[in-house]
């Protein structure tokens, strides 16, 4: 009896446990959420933003440049 009683109980710490988590987990997303809306928060999505952009043209100069061109010929 005493083998049941303590699969029962490991298995009560392990749904406490993971439910635990779920609440953390739940905790930190709405803590997310909430830093995002404040101004500290839209001022850092906007350096992430600008940091993205600034990667992405060097990655892409080449490409960018010919569309340029491409475009001035056509539009400029």
């Amino acid at each position: 009896m005493a083998g049941s009683r303590t699969s029962y109980h490991r298995q009560y710490y392990r749904k406490r446990a993971m439910d635990d988590l779920r609440n953390t987990i739940k905790n930190l997303r709405q803590d997310i959420k909430i830093f995002m809306q404040s101004p500290e928060g839209i001022a850092y999505k906007k350096r992430k933003q600008k940091a993205y952009a600034v990667k992405y043209r060097e990655k892409n100069r080449d490409k960018l440049n010919k569309y340029q061109k491409e475009y001035h010929k056509l539009y400029g």
